[in-house]
């Protein structure tokens, strides 16, 4: 995808997450994040926001601590003080060179800044989500436009084998067929002997799940049930992905 279209699904997944945010209120429980309230999740969205603008802005070629960047003071208004980072995002991310090197936790240094680029786009739009849940809306707006919840899903798959590493549950070992119905996408998972492998392709699998690219994609973020989804193989391991794979 190009850059411009991660800034604008920034933009405008940010404005939907502080709106959902106001309408549920601070001190709100996140269904989705059970351990947090509102406030919560927009201090963790807030601090993510500037934690990254602060390496991108300097080019960092090494990780800087989030604690380091300062907190919202005592009594300042967490939604506000959320707008304020995703304002802040925006703008760094507007400005810097895509191809950039900057610190980043996948490539464990340093690497091209459009990493921040497609990492913040997918993030905001999950967390949008949980803000949604929080204000008592039953699904989560699409991810939109289809082509842009594909690549999330890409890019959520490919983290797998950092994550996962040679330690994973027995249960999730074989394959799995991940297919998106309404853009291009195909995946296959695979849990085995030398860790845990990624390929985009179509192939039979153990499991296999198809979809509209945001159902699928916001399944595989545990932001949603499989309703709507196609779902072929033994429903007990699907319960163990979602029981396994947390993002």
């Amino acid at each position: 995808m190009e850059i411009s279209q991660y800034l604008e699904a920034l933009r405008a997944n940010a404005a939907l997450m502080v709106d959902a945010a106001r309408r549920a209120g601070a001190g709100a429980p996140v269904p989705t994040c059970p351990e947090w309230t509102v406030a919560d999740l927009a201090g963790h969205q807030g601090r993510v926001f500037r934690w990254m603008s602060a390496m991108v802005e300097t080019q960092s070629p090494e990780y800087i601590h989030p604690k380091t960047l300062g907190e919202p003071a005592a009594g300042e208004d967490a939604i506000a003080w959320l707008a304020a980072g995703a304002e802040q995002a925006v703008d760094v991310l507007g400005r810097a060179d895509p191809d950039s090197p900057v610190w980043n936790w996948f490539d464990r240094g340093p690497g091209p800044a459009r990493f921040w680029h497609r990492r913040m786009a997918h993030e905001v739009a999950v967390h949008r989500a949980d803000a949604e849940a929080a204000a008592g809306q039953a699904e989560p707006t699409s991810v939109q436009p289809a082509e842009l919840a594909s690549d999330g899903i890409d890019e959520y798959l490919h983290f797998l084998p950092l994550r996962a590493g040679d330690d994973f549950p027995a249960e999730l070992a074989g394959s799995w067929h991940f297919h998106t119905t309404d853009v291009p996408g195909e995946w296959v998972v695979v849990f085995g002997d030398g860790g845990v492998t990624v390929t985009r392709e179509h192939a039979k699998s153990d499991v296999a799940v198809r979809g509209a690219a945001s159902d699928l994609e916001y399944f595989l973020y545990n932001r949603r049930g499989d309703g709507g989804l196609e779902v072929f193989g033994d429903p007990a391991r699907l319960a163990a992905w979602r029981d396994r794979i947390r993002f």
